[in-house]
């Protein structure tokens, strides 16, 4: 038969397991909530580029490489993209098609203060359009 203090610290080991739970799952959701900060901008200015590409693509028929490429950069630099070379944007006009594609590098990283980080992980992004002209 259980006696009275069995019963009671069940109920203790429970209640401190609940609250071990709950701090643990705070946890979780601060680093979810700190992760998305950090990684929301980096896909959201992939996709922005991807898409001024695409709109210039469409128009390419109408434009010179130059003035695609000036556009280009311009956006480039306004997101802050890490671009090493402005020779990374490619664009390529061959058999009645449209190419415009830029590789580049973003890395999540965790700060620890001013002067150290600590790199997650390194994404290769490369957008690339291809359109009939």
């Amino acid at each position: 038969m259980l006696s009275s203090q069995n019963i009671l610290g069940r109920r203790r080991n429970q209640r401190g397991m609940s609250r071990l739970g709950v701090l643990f799952c705070l946890l979780l959701l601060v680093a979810g909530l700190y992760t998305s900060f950090q990684l929301i901008p980096i896909f959201y200015a992939y996709q922005e580029i991807e898409g001024f590409m695409e709109a210039q693509a469409k128009v390419a028929s109408m434009r010179t490489d130059a003035k695609i490429r000036r556009f280009l950069l311009k956006k480039i630099r306004e997101l802050d993209l890490p671009i090493d070379d402005e020779d990374d944007l490619i664009i390529a006009r061959f058999n009645g098609k449209i190419v415009i594609e830029l590789e580049y590098e973003e890395v999540f990283f965790v700060e620890w203060g001013e002067d150290y980080y600590y790199e997650l992980w390194v994404f290769h992004l490369h957008p690339r359009v291809e359109r009939p002209l």
